[in-house]
């Protein structure tokens, strides 16, 4: 079915995976640049955005003070999608099919499916495919959001933490957006939060609609001329209920309710003239939590339900196809803070998912429980050292052993000059989708889970909110690597190949501001780098020429820059991305140009009292370029966007 071909064709696991046509592709991700001054090679390992305020960039064992920039205040993206901000805010590499169309997000060289989304803890990622469509998540449905890029948290790749969070004692604020966009888009998103001392919560709505009727040059029409895109059109609607409760001083509860739907036509191919596919998503997550705090002991209890409905259809191919996954998920975790500066941490899970798809033959079901327990002790503020281990049960089968050790000091040169060095090392793994165990034909059941070993070096420094400068380098060596192969006329996944990813990321922040004169004139600069290198290690079979190649959709490249300059609430904001080239085979024969995209945007704040205004105008792709981030899907060029924000408390 096309629907599970484009979302099988984000990750690099599969050469070719056994679909209605019977092939797809494998990808990747990361890349490299050069920064501004003499060697500034740095890496994001967190990536923490506070939805309104700021992007703050630290380390899981680091405490050097992170950044605050305007740059990476993500309210000048309330109401867009997930995937789109990413791709703007850090330089990580995502991958999407246009606006609200398929959206992925792979990071250092690892693929879509060892990448985990978590929402207030609990993981949303798909049993059947292993990932998240990005595009189905809308920025500001949450509060704060966090992109670990390491596996020190339990994945080979990265997790990705949604969060919704209410302060106790806030008030009542009104916080909503709306734009109006080329190619027939509007999208607008409505945020409600009450608080008082004793009770709180939020109400959050997103709409998103778009046409998406382009032009675009076709390469496959004689003199390259231009063409409309066609069966692009999207609908999504997003509704969170959010309420809680402080029992007492040492007892909390919340419930949460989120409800969402996607109405998408799927666009063809450039090479295919007339394409009428279509999917519907359709999602119901139910969360409740209970926290507790018993002096230097604190319990935290979490249950979720998740249901998620994806419709397809191909009239021209006379397919009406519907699936549907099911998880129940719990977490629990205790903490607790030792007189000698020593904190542990436990949780324990268990998660039942099952699946009903039509290529299984029969309803699929997977239980797990899990433990994953860690400790930290700091030496004289400087020294902090960190050990644990994850460990889990999958259907009676214990999983590979995953520890995790890490190392930090955190020095001076003075009292403005800050610095700190890391090393983080830790094992991960990923047991198979439903998808590479069951798919009828060619499904193995008897696939092992990939095993990881990874190893990161850190650096950083920085000299009061002015300069903050952050260098890694990391290594990734994955075994049992999960791939499709042709064995004669069927495909199957098996477990034999090796993939080593390695590279170095940066960041670099540069700022005037001063909270003591808001009015005065200030310029805030951006830049962060990544460069990987994502090797197989082996070829899958005879006349296999992959051996030693870069895996494809990984470019060697990934760069951001971003300037802005403001004035008495008027700024001026100028947001340059670079993707390298890609590869897209294996045997790096064919491959995708790099592209540069530039985006230029004015706007004006004001502040009456209590109340806040907002108002801006956006060019995206300033020079029109015409540009392919999947092979053979068109891109928008030139595009504009008008966006009026409001804010009441």
């Amino acid at each position: 079915m096309r629907h599970w071909r484009r979302i099988h064709s984000f990750t690099h696991h599969s050469d070719a995976i056994p679909l209605r046509d019977g092939i797809a592709w494998r990808k990747m991700l990361t890349c490299i640049f050069i920064l501004i001054s003499s060697a500034l090679f740095a890496g994001i390992n967190k990536d923490t955005i506070i939805l309104g305020e700021v992007i703050k960039v630290e380390t899981a064992s680091t405490s050097v003070q992170s950044n605050e920039s305007p740059l990476t205040d993500l309210k000048y993206k309330l109401g867009e999608s997930l995937g789109d901000a990413l791709g703007e805010y850090s330089s990580v590499y995502v991958k999407n099919y246009g606006t609200g169309e398929l959206s992925s997000l792979a990071v250092r060289g690892t693929s879509a499916t060892e990448t985990e989304i978590q929402w207030n803890g609990i993981k949303l990622t798909s049993p059947t495919l292993g990932q998240e469509d990005l595009s189905l998540f809308t920025i500001g449905m949450q509060d704060e959001l966090q992109l670990v890029s390491t596996g020190y948290h339990g994945t080979i790749g990265g997790t990705l933490k949604l969060d919704n969070k209410v302060k106790i004692d806030s008030g009542f604020t009104i916080d909503c957006m709306f734009r109006r966009a080329s190619f027939g888009t509007y999208d607008g998103l409505a945020n409600v939060q009450y608080a008082t001392t004793r009770f709180f919560g939020a109400t959050k709505v997103s709409y998103l609609s778009a046409e998406n009727d382009f032009k675009y040059q076709d390469p496959f029409e004689p003199g390259n001329s231009y063409t409309v895109q066609t069966n692009a059109a999207v609908r999504q609607l997003s509704v969170l209920q959010q309420l809680g409760a402080k029992l007492n001083d040492h007892n909390q509860v919340e419930v949460f309710v989120w409800l969402s739907g996607a109405m998408r036509q799927i666009p063809p191919l450039m090479s295919e003239p007339v394409d009428q596919q279509s999917q519907d998503d359709y999602s119901i997550r139910i969360m409740a939590d209970w926290k507790a705090t018993i002096k230097k002991l604190k319990l935290k209890f979490t249950s979720a339900y998740l249901y998620d409905k994806l419709h397809y259809m191909d009239p021209n191919a006379q397919i009406n196809d519907t699936s549907t996954t099911q998880a129940i998920r719990n977490v629990i975790s205790a903490s607790y803070l030792f007189p000698f500066t020593l904190a542990w941490n436990t949780e324990l899970n268990y998660d039942h998912e099952q699946a009903n798809v039509s290529e299984y033959g029969a309803t699929k079901y997977r239980n797990t429980e899990g433990i994953r327990s860690y400790a930290d002790y700091y030496l004289l503020d400087k020294f902090r050292f960190h050990g644990g281990f994850r460990e889990d049960l999958i259907d009676n089968r214990f999983s590979a052993f995953a520890p995790e050790l890490s190392f930090n000091y955190l020095g001076k040169f003075s009292a403005l000059n800050h610095y700190s060095v890391g090393i983080i090392a830790s094992r991960d793994f990923r047991v198979p989708t439903f998808n590479d165990l069951y798919w009828t034909p060619g499904g193995n059941p008897n696939l092992q889970e990939e095993r990881s070993w990874d190893g990161e070096i850190q650096l950083k420094y920085s000299y009061r909110k002015i300069v903050e400068v952050s260098l890694s380098n990391f290594y990734i060596y994955v075994d049992n690597w999960i791939q499709w192969i042709p064995q004669g006329s069927l495909w199957t996944p098996v477990n034999f190949r090796r993939v080593f990813s390695r590279g170095a990321e940066a960041t670099l922040h540069l700022t005037n501001a001063d909270d003591r004169h808001p009015n005065q004139f200030t310029i805030h600069f951006n830049a962060s780098c990544t460069y990987t290198k994502a090797t197989n290690l082996d070829a899958a079979y005879q006349y296999d020429m992959s051996k030693g190649m870069q895996l494809i959709y990984v470019p060697y490249y990934n760069a951001l820059a971003g300037l802005q300059l403001g004035y008495r609430k008027f700024y001026i904001r100028s947001v340059n991305t670079y993707t390298g080239s890609v590869f897209t085979s294996t045997d790096n024969s064919q491959s995708l140009k790099g592209y540069f995209l530039m985006s230029l945007e004015a706007g004006k704040d004001f502040l009456v009292k209590k109340t806040g205004f907002g108002c801006s105008f956006r060019v995206n792709n300033l020079t029109n370029l015409q540009y392919q981030s999947v092979a053979d899907y068109a891109m928008p060029g030139r595009n504009y966007e008008v966006t009026v924000r409001f804010k009441f408390s």
